[in-house]
């Protein structure tokens, strides 16, 4: 039996086609960014590859040709932004758009004034482009989860065919003769390629629901702060850090004041929405090292990374003035809430000691009244 390699090749290509055309279905939506490049650079791969199928057996006008390797270039160029959104930033990015963007009005004007070069400049820029995405994908990656690392070099690897190719083929601005078979050579690189790059996304899309599960095992769904068991692991941690560099470290805890009266009155899609707006403007009110928390039902807690008892203050002074601001604006009723705030001790061994007696200091908030901050037993206002 002979294997065919026209067939085989055109196989993979209805793959490829059909791979591009159920991807949203096959992930998911709403798509991911990385997703969204991945399926641009796709589709325009699967073209091209159409394109030089049909060349090969019926050449196409030069026009047609040029705007294959402009589409080419463009699904390079997508490809590399997708995986910058998976992996972080990568090197060369601005040089893969700068490059991108030039490269059809080059070609172009060379049409028009050098018919017989296009194919060697339009195969020049297509190598540098590609190299510029294999350097993208090998390229360390310290924030980029080890899944992503693996794919990405098995994509880097199915490229090397076709930058070889475009090599080659560049060399012809310099007289070297063509390949005899240069469509179906370029079809065949550009399958292979696309095959790599299938794999890539699928790798890539585990990558991103492992992402996401952690994330909802970290967050609370309806604040999207931290959840409880988030808020210990990080609280064990910055106690660890403040201890190793003596460094004061101090946790505030927030209660909604009388909110079974804003359900009873507003209903519990108010509540939600009291509760979330609470979040939002703790959210905005920390530093990048601080941790803001749902620790259950209407209650919050916030550590404080270096902070003594005038930095807890001075957040509850700027949560509060925009709560008074924001509240009846955009839930149509006063909130308010009640908080309490305690120091790390030398004898602290778990964040639940802290929560502990700030929550102390939370119920001497509601007997004094509500709607003020008290520290714990046996602190002063500025210790």
């Amino acid at each position: 039996m002979t294997l065919h390699l026209p067939t085989l090749l055109t196989a993979l290509l209805l793959h490829v086609l059909w791979f591009t055309a159920a991807l949203p279905r096959l992930v998911g939506r709403p798509m991911s960014v990385a997703m969204r490049w991945v399926q641009l650079s796709l589709g325009l791969q699967s073209t091209v590859a159409v394109g030089a199928l049909i060349h090969a057996h019926w050449p196409l006008p030069s026009a047609v040709q040029l705007l294959a390797f402009a589409a080419l270039g463009a699904a390079v160029v997508a490809a590399q932004r997708g995986v910058q959104a998976w992996m972080g930033k990568r090197p060369l990015s601005h040089t893969a758009w700068v490059m991108g963007l030039a490269g059809p009005p080059l070609l172009a004007g060379a049409w028009f004034y050098q018919p017989l070069l296009v194919e060697g400049l339009a195969a020049s820029w297509l190598a540098l482009l590609v190299a510029v995405l294999i350097v993208a994908l090998v390229a360390p990656a310290p924030q980029a989860p080890e899944l992503h690392t693996r794919w990405s070099r098995l994509w880097a690897l199915t490229l090397l065919p076709a930058q070889l190719l475009f090599i080659h083929q560049g060399m012809t601005l310099w007289g070297a003769p063509p390949p005899a078979t240069w469509s179906l050579a370029l079809y065949g690189s550009l399958m292979l390629a696309s095959w790599g790059m299938t794999s890539a996304v699928l790798a890539g899309w585990r990558g991103e629901a492992d992402g996401r599960l952690r994330h909802q095992t970290k967050t609370d769904a309806l604040t999207q702060l931290a959840n409880r068991r988030a808020f210990e692991q990080r609280g064990n941690e910055m106690m660890a850090v403040a201890r190793r560099h003596r460094e004061p470290l101090a946790l505030m805890v927030l209660d909604v004041d009388h909110f079974k009266q804003v359900i009873d009155l507003h209903g519990h899609t108010s509540g939600d929405e009291a509760l979330g707006l609470l979040a939002r403007l703790m959210r905005n009110a920390i530093r990048p090292g601080d941790c803001a928390a749902r620790l259950g039902g209407e209650q919050f807690g916030v550590l404080l990374a270096r902070t003594q008892g005038e930095g807890v203050e001075a957040l509850d002074a700027r949560i509060r003035a925009t709560l008074e601001s924001s509240a009846e604006q955009e839930l149509g009723f006063v909130l308010d809430y009640s908080a309490g705030w305690s120091l790390m001790r030398s004898g602290d061994r778990h964040v639940e000691d802290m929560v502990r007696r700030a929550d102390a200091g939370l119920w001497a908030a509601k007997h004094q009244g509500r709607g003020r901050l008290c520290a714990e037993p046996g602190l002063a206002p500025h210790d």
